[in-house]
């Protein structure tokens, strides 16, 4: 019988179907195997065992997270709102893959949007925030992002991506008028410098 050869690109790919399809609690040797149409001994050999493919798995989630933001970040008018409407995108696109970096039971490290730093960034220069206070309304936002990319996770709220940009806009107008309330509104500062505001 000849030797099977799978790399471990592969393996992770499989890997990354099978948690799409059916959930992390069904990711096992047996079932990436069944996607390889191989035996499990590829699994073990490249990987050493399952407790080494999840995390590599995780890795792997992450690289697709950073992919979807990315491919957002690409055709967005405004940079800002690109990073929200991605998050709540891989939510609905990548159901297995958000649940593995975003629902996860007491991970032994919880997942850090690698885009933080960036966005903090973006806001100071966009909007004209001091930093301090660009954090803590993008941190506010995120809860709000979080609130939203579950509701469309677990089916409660429709991936319609207008209405989501919409209430993305209401929050974020909120959220300007609380944290700079010796600005003008956001909306009247914006017509003002003829800008397209928060979408």
């Amino acid at each position: 019988m000849a030797k099977e050869k799978f790399g471990r690109e592969e393996i992770l790919r499989a890997a990354a179907e099978v948690v799409r399809e059916r959930g992390e609690e069904s990711l096992t040797a047996r079932a990436v195997a069944e996607k390889l149409a191989a035996s499990t001994q590829p699994v073990y050999s490249c990987f050493g065992g399952m407790e080494e493919l999840r995390a590599s798995l995780v890795e792997e989630a992450k690289r697709q997270y950073h992919v979807r933001i990315e491919a957002c970040l690409s055709t967005a008018k405004v940079r800002y709102a690109a990073y929200g409407m991605g998050f709540v995108r891989f939510a609905a696109e990548e159901k297995g893959l958000f649940r593995l970096l975003f629902l996860r039971d007491s991970p032994a490290e919880p997942f850090r949007d690698p885009f933080f730093e960036e966005i903090v960034a973006e806001m100071v220069k966009s909007y004209r925030m001091d930093e301090a206070r660009a954090r803590c309304f993008h941190a506010d936002m995120s809860v709000f992002s979080y609130g939203l990319a579950l509701l469309v996770y677990t089916g409660n709220l429709p991936h319609d991506e207008a209405a989501i940009a919409e209430a993305y806009n209401r929050e974020f107008y909120a959220l300007y008028a609380y944290y700079f309330p010796e600005r003008p509104h956001f909306w009247e500062s914006t017509k003002q410098e003829g800008s397209d505001g928060a979408h």
